[in-house]
């Protein structure tokens, strides 16, 4: 009985290392964890809508340069959120960094530009009605 357990830890734990080793593919490394939010905007209202910042485990970025894999992903999901209340055709950036200080400064810098220079009407979307969900890019076997 005991040595069914051992073996089936020692298939759980081949199997983990695989897909990490599979996951990073090309340099691609786990981040532990980042700090994103999200924007968006629209030409045909006034309307800017900022997400909280929250904090995003287990993203993947590129090794070589720090780019998040599969980020235009993650506006696509801020997007689809606004459209199922309403709000369609917004243009939505997903804003991440290491740093939570910095991104904090990204975020108020990026909310007095809409709301001083633009007039815009900010409305924030909290994190009980809006978080991105980790996307895990798939490598297919011919890349």
């Amino acid at each position: 009985m005991n040595m069914k357990k051992i073996i089936y830890t020692i298939i759980a734990i081949l199997c983990f290392v695989f897909t990490i080793d599979t996951m990073a593919k090309d340099g691609n490394k786990v981040m532990p964890s980042i700090y994103v939010f999200g924007v968006s905007t629209s030409f045909n209202d006034s309307l800017v809508f900022f997400t909280d910042i929250i904090t995003l485990d287990n993203a993947l970025k590129e090794g070589k340069t720090d780019f998040i894999l599969s980020r235009g992903n993650y506006s696509i999901q801020l997007r689809e959120y606004l459209e199922s209340k309403g709000y369609l055709k917004r243009t939505c950036v997903f804003v991440y960094g290491k740093d939570l200080k910095k991104v904090k400064k990204k975020y108020e810098k990026m909310k007095s530009r809409y709301t001083k220079k633009n007039g815009c009407d900010i409305i924030l979307i909290e994190k009980s009605e809006f978080v991105f969900t980790p996307i895990t890019p798939s490598f297919s076997s011919g890349q």
